[in-house]
């Protein structure tokens, strides 16, 4: 049985509560607090105290009649001291020295996320992982949303969920992406957890990989024996942790070791199951019925469809899973323009996720015209020009880790046989000039994919906005 939320907003009215950050999911936080009575209220960001954004956050509560205190600038985190409990933004790692040396003074750190968790009376599916994580999250609502009415989704996709904690019931459904950054100091986990993959990333925010992997494991570390768990068999970072887990195991892709827990995996072209203890595979839905382009994505299909099988019928996970067309900025198709096909994958905030997006190309035999480069995140590019040079003898780079790119590609083209003089490397200082260009130089029957390898921000404000720029350019094209 959940604890209370209405106890504890009455526990919070006698404590000195601070918001950090003022993004996407705690300013909705800082919100719901100040209208729930929360008195003693202190809001702190980084953000200028003059800025157009800040002016306007700051007019929108006092027109409310909420009574902040606001810390925003550079040095916001000098003010923070004294608090009982701090709701701290995800990209804030909990070891920050100043929320250490108010933990140590006996402050609680928490979160929005965490919060939601604890008092939350739904069934909750969360999903982490280094890619798929959105596709999977939303093929699980969709199956859920195919089933029932009473369906919630959001945290790292969507929209906070916690002003809605209050309309949702022991029947109702909450499906969660989480991020490593939400995960790094839960304390609680959900339900079913779903942990699609893990390679190196945001590695310019975490201490190394091994902290980014014991981020991700405590999607399930706080699970009870009620619990489920679905593993990829195939990443050994956290399936070969499988005797430790409380829950309930079901695999995706491969059993791991010798393990006998039911599994779902491709065979023959169809997606389907192993029953526990079983080598008989159940055809469920036939690859050539999905929308979806990509190996990878029918492994987050598979693991969809093992979180959601208590709960849906098959009957309506066949039907969701043939009706789900995708993500936008994911191996989104534009347009066809001159029997040249333009696809966005402004998501592929990193190499590894490139190298998932152009084998989809390499794979279906269609050439491709790359447009590639964003801002760097420490990440890996060992394998990426190998694939490259696989898919292209078109190469237009634009943003910060251009120059890391081309150098991969030189160094890798020979591991397939092939030049590096012999794919045409073109260098622009925008994406009007990059869409141009591809526009020159593309063919009949290629297809012209942008898949950036790196984050958007060198020039944009999110990989969405940087994906709407390429989509709009795209279809100005005469």
């Amino acid at each position: 049985m959940k604890r209370s939320f209405a106890k504890y907003i009455e526990w919070l009215k006698t404590k000195k509560v601070a918001v950090i950050g003022l993004g996407i999911s705690n300013q909705p936080l800082l919100k719901l607090l100040a209208e729930k009575g929360i008195t003693d209220l202190t809001a702190f960001d980084r953000m200028n105290s003059k800025s157009q954004s800040a002016v306007q956050i700051k007019a929108e509560f006092a027109e409310a009649g909420h009574n902040i205190t606001w810390h925003l600038g550079d040095d916001y985190f000098e003010h923070l001291q004294g608090f009982d409990v701090i709701f701290r933004t995800p990209i804030l790692m909990p070891y920050t020295e100043y929320l250490v040396a108010e933990k140590a003074r006996g402050a609680i750190i928490t979160s929005e996320m965490e919060v939601f968790l604890e008092y939350c009376p739904a069934k909750t599916f969360a999903v982490t992982g280094s890619d798929g994580k959105s596709t999977t999250t939303s093929l699980i609502y969709a199956m859920l949303k195919q089933q029932t009415d009473d369906v919630y989704v959001g945290g790292n996709i969507g929209r906070p969920l916690l002003a809605d904690l209050e309309l949702m019931t022991e029947q109702s459904k909450v499906v969660l992406e989480l991020s490593s950054f939400q995960l790094i100091d839960l304390q609680v986990s959900p339900n079913v957890a779903v942990l699609t993959n893990v390679t190196p990333n945001h590695l310019d925010i975490h201490q190394n990989f091994s902290e980014y992997i014991s981020a991700k494991k405590h999607i399930y570390q706080h699970q009870s024996n009620l619990d489920k768990i679905v593993l990829n068999g195939n990443f050994s970072e956290f399936a070969k942790d499988w005797h430790k887990l409380k829950g309930e195991i079901v695999w995706f892709n491969q059993r791991y070791s010798n393990c006998e827990h039911p599994l779902y995996a491709r065979q023959n072209g169809y997606l389907g199951n192993f029953a526990k203890n079983s080598n008989t595979f159940k055809p469920l839905i036939a690859e050539s019925n999905l929308h979806l382009l990509g190996e990878y994505n029918l492994e987050n299909c598979l693991a969809a469809i093992a979180a959601v099988k208590d709960d849906v019928t098959s009957e309506n996970i066949e039907k969701s899973v043939r009706e789900f067309e995708g993500l936008a900025h994911r191996l989104e198709f534009i347009r066809e323009l001159d029997q040249v096909s333009y696809y966005n994958s402004s998501i592929d905030s990193s190499p590894e996720r490139s190298k998932h997006t152009i084998d989809t190309f390499i794979q279906n035999g269609t050439p491709t015209v790359l447009i590639m480069g964003g801002k760097d995140k420490n990440s890996d590019y060992s394998g990426l020009g190998r694939i490259v040079a696989a898919a292209t003898d078109k190469l237009i780079l634009c943003g910060e880790n251009a120059g890391l790119i081309e150098e991969q590609v030189k160094k890798e083209a020979h591991m397939i046989g092939k030049s590096f003089s012999s794919i045409d490397v073109f260098h622009c200082a925008n994406y009007e000039e990059a869409v141009k260009r591809a526009y020159l130089i593309a063919r009949p029957g290629e297809a012209v994919v942008l898949s950036p390898s790196g984050t958007s921000f060198d020039s944009f404000n999110n990989f969405e906005e940087r994906g709407n720029l390429f989509k709009d350019l795209v279809n100005q094209l005469p």
